[in-house]
């Protein structure tokens, strides 16, 4: 079931079926969050040279 974060730390399990609806109406009380993806930093000529 997809986890939904609440202004004020809450959260709150939501089955799929009902997700959209759920999310329209608490608009204003969900908190949005971004979640940034770790890759290695990779040198352009280092991957083309080593992928053989």
């Amino acid at each position: 079931m997809p986890t939904v974060y609440l202004k004020g730390g809450g959260t709150v399990e939501v089955s799929l079926e009902d997700l959209e609806d759920y999310l329209r109406e608490n608009r204003e009380r969900i908190e949005t969050r971004r979640k940034q993806l770790r890759r290695p930093s990779v040198d352009s000529t280092t991957a083309l040279t080593s992928s053989k």
